[in-house]
């Protein structure tokens, strides 16, 4: 069945190798209350909504157990609230040094256009986080037709919302004519709950976590292992394909179609 639409996630997916600047605001938040947590605990519920993120972290077993033990109160939803606002303060003065588009996200995009396939995209930002992030991406080439931000639907990832407003916007049914594409777990769950093909992102993503010049550096086997780990995530995670970056998406798509 030919492609009609293609749905993406923004960070690890088309800007920012590695997911990093996300990852570097909640660092600094979770430090800023004195609770630090490791990057292994801030990325795994990544692609979320961030409130729901920082939510996720502190229902972690040891993440809660040291917010009693240090800040002698439960990890509960006024904590949430002051952990994602201090957050969301913190998250602008990174993202735009991490809007580069990810090598290959522009060529991808330009060969979708080029052969009529709708763009939407969808995120785990709010809208004024991705009011920082949108000018300096588009400038530089990646300008999707449709953003549907984490508060801009009734629930965020792994609920289809967003997906399906972009499908209807685009008219496109039934959705097993639409991919979705991202680097997280919630990705996948979001695009499977839509009904689309979920196409994984490895080496560029989240599940990786190296910003290109660490993942390039990686000794051979080193990098062979964590591409390896993180296919098997989001595979588990309902992914129907994995590829290494956004940049091989062209050629798996002409492959379905030959």
């Amino acid at each position: 069945m030919t492609t009609a639409l293609v749905v993406f996630d923004w960070a690890g997916t088309l800007i920012d190798f590695g997911c990093r600047a996300p990852l570097v605001a909640f660092l600094e938040a979770f430090d800023a209350v004195g609770v630090p947590i490791r990057e292994t605990t801030a990325r795994k519920p990544m692609g979320a909504h961030k409130r729901d993120h920082v939510r996720e972290i502190l229902e972690d077993l040891e993440v809660s157990a040291r917010v009693r033990a240090r800040l002698q109160r439960e990890p509960d939803e006024a904590l949430v609230d002051a952990i994602f606002e201090d957050f969301a303060r913190r998250l602008p003065a990174h993202l735009p040094a991490h809007a580069s588009p990810i090598p290959g996200a522009v060529d991808t995009l330009t060969w979708l256009r080029e052969r009529g396939v709708r763009i939407g995209s969808t995120t785990g930002y709010t809208r004024s986080m991705m009011d920082a992030l949108e000018p300096t991406a588009r400038a530089a080439g990646v300008s999707p037709e449709f953003v549907i931000c984490a508060d801009q639907v009734p629930m965020a990832r792994p609920a289809p919302w967003a997906c399906l407003r972009i499908a209807e916007q685009c008219g496109v049914f039934p959705l097993s004519r639409a991919v979705k594409v991202g680097d997280t777990p919630a990705d996948m769950a979001e695009g499977r709950n839509a009904g689309m093909l979920c196409v994984g992102i490895t080496a560029t993503g989240n599940e990786v976590g190296l910003d290109a010049a660490a993942f390039a550096a990686l000794e051979a086997t080193d990098r062979t292992e964590r591409l390896a780990s993180a296919e098997r995530r989001l595979l588990e995670a309902g992914a129907h394909a994995v590829l290494h970056s956004v940049a091989d998406l062209p050629r798996w798509l002409e492959s379905r179609a030959s």
